[in-house]
């Protein structure tokens, strides 16, 4: 097989393959079958290492009407459950623009949550229950997108949450974050409705998104003090950007018993095997041999794509991945992500590779 594919890459994984390399910031590789879960941070929620992220469900801007469907998207749902996936992420301001006409995408992904529970209830399938998170939008005039009042204290949030349940249509999520940190809300405030979401038995994990490592440190002691875990920190990770390394966030994650969710794990479809031979301008000509050797990586493991070696090094890094997905097939790819793991010194080699490239 090396022979086949010879060349500078085909030898230099070799010989990566032929030297023992130092785990990966600590964490040992293992592959998982794809009905395996993982407990969400230190709740008793699990989830799939592998999510799905809906932010492009319900917006026009994206395609929605356009390009695709609902239809469509539930196929698109079926196929990522079907395939292991049970955690999707979606947000009260994710396709807003059709809230109005029922069309957004929380109001899209509760059905299709719907539809599957009715499926399982009415067969004999052991599926997984699902794990479907939302989140809080922090901008006080957050009610021109998605309606109601203007937001301060921690009874918009509570008014928000009941608003985002009736268009998920639920009477409780599985996991309420907080969209990202903003000064017209203070950490004491922001953990103060989490917690109330929890005790009036809203929300069953709450979790937070784009925080650093000294503000997930507080809204913890925070939360924690009122005997309220925090389950979730969502912010962008990849490849390209390994800032929740260099910043120490993974690790405080860690140290904390807090899920990383990583979004944005394909850096808009850049991460992808599109770009491999060509396309994209400048941007992706920085990054053609780092795929290549993805390329390669991924041939060596099984048949895998440049997509799925993204996404399987982010699960090796300790992190849940939430792809965005439109199609049947990039479900399918997706998920393809499941059930392997890229080996360490394979991991050492992309992260070596990925320090030359910006993206």
């Amino acid at each position: 097989m090396y022979l086949f594919l010879s060349g500078a890459l085909a030898i230099q994984l070799v010989q990566y393959k032929s030297k023992r390399c130092r785990p990966v910031l600590g964490v040992k590789a293992e592959a998982a079958t794809k009905a395996d879960l993982i407990p969400l941070g230190s709740t008793d929620l699990r989830v799939s290492r592998l999510g799905i992220g809906t932010l492009q469900w319900g917006d026009p801007q994206c395609g929605f009407g356009a390009q695709y469907d609902e239809a469509q998207l539930a196929e698109v749902f079926k196929a990522a459950v079907e395939g292991g996936v049970n955690f999707f992420d979606t947000a009260e301001v994710y396709g807003y623009q059709g809230i109005k006409s029922n069309s957004g995408s929380e109001q899209i992904v509760g059905r299709c949550r719907q539809r599957h529970d009715a499926s399982s209830s009415s067969s004999s399938s052991s599926s997984q229950p699902l794990v479907v998170g939302t989140k809080f939008f922090t901008v006080p005039w957050t009610n021109a997108l998605v309606g109601g009042g203007f937001r301060l204290g921690r009874q918009s949030m509570i008014a928000a949450l009941r608003a985002s349940l009736a268009r998920l249509g639920t009477d409780r999520v599985d996991l309420y974050q907080v969209h990202f940190p903003f000064p017209a809300f203070s950490q004491e405030v922001l953990s103060d409705g989490l917690a109330e979401a929890v005790d009036l038995g809203l929300t069953t994990a709450v979790g937070v998104c784009n925080y650093n490592a000294e503000q997930l440190e507080k809204i913890h002691g925070l939360l924690g003090a009122k005997g309220v875990p925090l389950a979730t920190n969502q912010v962008k990770y990849s490849i390209l950007e390994r800032g929740p390394e260099a910043s120490g966030l993974l690790a405080k994650c860690r140290e904390l018993g807090i899920q990383l969710v990583a979004h944005s794990p394909l850096e808009q479809g850049l991460l992808t095997s599109k770009y491999v031979e060509g396309g994209a301008g400048a941007k992706a000509d920085s990054v053609r041999g780092l795929l290549k050797m993805m390329q390669l990586i991924g041939t060596f493991s099984g048949g895998k794509t440049v997509t799925q070696v993204a996404l399987n090094y982010l699960m090796q890094k300790g992190a849940i991945p939430i792809p965005g997905c439109k199609t049947v097939a990039q479900a399918q790819e997706h998920v393809g992500a499941l059930g392997w793991a890229l080996e360490e010194n394979e991991i050492a080699m992309i992260d070596e590779k990925a320090d030359f490239v910006k993206a």
